[in-house]
């Protein structure tokens, strides 16, 4: 019979086995009599082990603004070779191109000590056992594969909200080995993308236009260099949730604050009901728009329409006092609070005066109220109203519109 010095790579120790050709179930069983490796392949030479990274994207779960972060579902697929095995496993006959380890069975084999730098929180996926695996190739190439959902910061930059685009990263990192010991690399000679996004282009709020990678040296304080990952994610903002559940309204609540200018100058109840039910319905939506962003120090885009509708409504409740105001210039009467309140049943008395024509008649003639140029002012501001507020308003939305739009498009 024949002795075969099998040379396992990742362990450096030689088991004489005896047989022929060795299937999957022997070499797995030669691992439970090996001890567990700690470090890369090339730990004790002057070459680091260069591992090559592919990230697919499986889920962008959530974007949550308020906490600037957001929730990914990835699978990350790291590559790398052992340069010692390609010789030793020359002497070994086995019936197999590649082996299988499930997450079980690659206790004994030595895995890259992957994080990532800007993670809040990660979790492997372990519904009946962890979902890794790793497979061993003849000619010394080790693929780890392994899913993981994992809440990531993503700083954002609210000002143009909800026109933004956003930039969201994922980093990836070894946590204990310096660039003269690991080098991370992506994988770009594949058949696939060294990160593929095909199942996320279209998100509940954001468009995933464009995905961009690149690998660079972090430094730390402590430990010096340490090689890093960096895929970008450039996002953009879905607009037609917010125009039917912020825009409309408010744009219909502030036209509704004109009805006033059509209303009677005397429908003193109506008015001031319309415009103050106005203001606080405008004040309510921007108080529930503000709930769901973080607390900025700079003004929004949303910011910005919301106080202008504010104005405009606080406005025509302004217009309402001044009319009011003058169609109360009556002389002789003084204006009091419960003029606002209450709807005057008859009108000041009738003055008239009378004069004696050259045949001696006399005339009774009704006096021009002293007041009628009040009231007629007071009716032109009015009528100017119906008119230089919604083309106040329809500029500002030209403007607004046109502004933001233009700002959205990559």
């Amino acid at each position: 019979m024949q002795t075969f010095v099998v040379f396992y790579c990742l362990t450096g120790m030689a088991i004489e086995v005896f047989g022929q050709d060795k299937s999957r179930t022997d070499f797995l069983q030669l691992l439970n009599d090996i001890p567990p490796v700690r470090t890369p392949p090339n730990y004790d030479m002057d070459v680091p082990t260069e591992i090559e990274c592919n990230l697919h994207i499986n889920n962008v779960d959530t974007i949550r603004e308020a906490d600037m972060e957001f929730t990914m579902d990835i699978v990350l697929h790291l590559s790398w070779k052992n340069v010692e095995i390609i010789a030793k496993l020359q002497s070994l006959k086995v019936a197999f191109e590649y082996l299988d380890f499930d997450s079980q069975n690659m206790d004994k084999v030595w895995v890259p000590d992957i994080y990532f730098p800007n993670e809040k929180k990660a979790a492997i996926h372990n519904i009946m056992m962890d979902n890794r695996m790793l497979r061993l190739y003849r000619d010394g190439t080790i693929k780890y594969m392994v899913r993981v959902s994992v809440t990531l910061s993503c700083r954002m930059d609210l000002r143009k909200y909800p026109f933004d685009k956003q930039i969201c990263s994922i980093m990836i990192e070894s946590f204990g080995y310096t660039a003269d010991k690991l080098v991370l690399h992506w994988n770009e000679a594949g058949e696939f993308p060294a990160v593929k996004t095909d199942n996320v282009k279209e998100l509940r709020q954001f468009r995933m236009v464009h995905t961009d990678w690149t690998n660079f040296t972090r430094t730390h304080n402590i430990t010096g260099n340490h090689s890093c990952l960096q895929a970008d994610f450039h996002l953009v903002r879905n607009i037609g949730y917010y125009v039917i559940q912020m825009y409309m309204p408010s744009l219909l609540i502030v036209m509704l604050s004109w009805l006033s200018f059509w209303l009677n100058v005397n429908s003193i109840p109506g008015r001031v009901t319309l415009g103050v039910l106005s203001v606080l319905t405008i004040s309510t939506q921007s108080t529930g728009v503000n709930a769901s962003l973080p607390r900025v120090s700079y003004t929004k885009a949303i910011d910005v329409w919301m106080i202008t509708c504010l104005v405009f409504v606080f406005a025509a409740l302004i217009e309402f006092a001044v009319v009011n105001v003058l169609s109360q210039k009556v002389p002789g009467r003084r204006f009091s609070l419960a003029t606002l309140f209450l709807v005057q049943k008859e009108g000041p008395p009738e003055e008239k005066e009378t004069s004696v024509d050259q045949e001696g008649n006399v005339k009774v003639e009704p006096r021009q109220p002293e007041h009628s140029r009040v009231l007629l002012c007071s009716t032109y501001l009015d009528i100017a109203s119906r008119v230089l507020f919604p083309v106040a308003f329809g500029i500002f939305n030209m403007i607004y519109w046109i502004y933001f739009l233009n700002v959205t498009e990559y």
